[in-house]
């Protein structure tokens, strides 16, 4: 049995489908099944039930994933411990990042550690900050990018930028007469908001809350940039933060101050439980360090 393909079939069974398998891994889906046939095959175990209309582990498929989840860890976990003992500047790191946050900061941070450190292998994985947190409880990847404030009681916290939140406005708003507003303010717009895979979105629905209303919400987008559209074309008004805004140029918007609002705090987390590589603390220092 080798690791490729327990990798495989453990993907496979977490996402509970062949075609959303493939697309993670990068590898096309017949060389998948075929690859996961041949792992039952040397193992003379049926794991997946083929009869079933949708996807299901047989009774010793689901063993053999629970246990092949703790067995993969701990694998991947000595593998980096090994690699320490040889050297410092290689390695493998997955980190999770949230496209808004990548946007502005994560694109310069990345090319500069690969030309820093070319023999670490640097993955990216781009998800909304909730997903990005299932990613890092799961094991699925290293480092996580998320919004703080964050529940940390399995995680270890590591703060690394901050920013303004703002209201954005089209320019011919009745609101745009001001330069700083309270959330009330806008209880009864159309909202327009990022949806529920990033933190940002739960965030200002809480707020709200504090306020004493809800968000009349007519769209949600996993796009930042196509949100900060909607309301150049006056579609409605937009919460999103400020630095953002720099890499959208349009002169029919304009950015408000949110009255008693709240930072846009960002940080790494790690599993409490999880082996630190050196490379890994590496990273997380090069991105503490790195001025933009």
């Amino acid at each position: 049995m080798n690791i490729k393909s327990l990798t495989y079939f453990i993907e496979v069974a977490k996402e509970k489908s062949f075609t959303k398998a493939s697309k993670n891994l990068f590898v096309c889906q017949s060389a998948l099944s075929k690859s996961i046939k041949n792992f039952e095959f040397e193992l003379d175990i049926t794991l997946i039930d083929r009869t079933s209309k949708e996807f299901k582990l047989t009774p010793e498929g689901e063993i053999f994933y629970e246990n092949g989840l703790i067995a993969l860890k701990h694998i991947n976990e000595q593998l980096s411990m090994l690699l320490d003992s040889v050297s410092l500047e290689k390695g493998k790191i997955n980190v999770g990042v949230p496209p808004v946050i990548s946007t502005i900061y994560f694109t310069s941070i990345i090319q500069q550690f690969r030309a820093a450190y070319p023999s670490i292998e640097l993955n990216v994985i781009e998800a909304g900050a909730n997903t990005v947190k299932s990613k890092v409880e799961s094991g699925q990847i290293d480092i996580g990018v998320v919004i703080l404030p964050f529940s940390s009681e399995n995680f270890d916290v590591t703060k690394i930028f901050e920013a303004e939140i703002v209201a954005v406005v089209n320019k011919a708003h009745p609101l745009a007469k001001k330069d700083e507003i309270s959330l009330i303010d806008i209880k009864d717009e159309p909202f327009i908001s990022l949806n529920e895979t990033y933190m940002l979105h739960d965030i200002i629905i809480s707020k709200c809350a504090e306020a004493g209303f809800t968000p009349n919400t007519i769209y949600k987008s996993s796009q930042w940039d196509f949100i900060a559209e909607l309301v150049a074309l006056n579609q409605g008004i937009t919460i999103l933060p400020k630095p953002i805004l720099s890499k959208f140029h349009s002169k029919n918007i304009k950015t408000l101050k949110i009255k008693d609002g709240f930072p846009w705090n960002i940080a790494f987390v790690v599993r409490k439980d999880k082996y630190i590589s050196k490379a890994i603390k590496l990273f997380i220092d090069f991105t503490k360090e790195i001025e933009l």
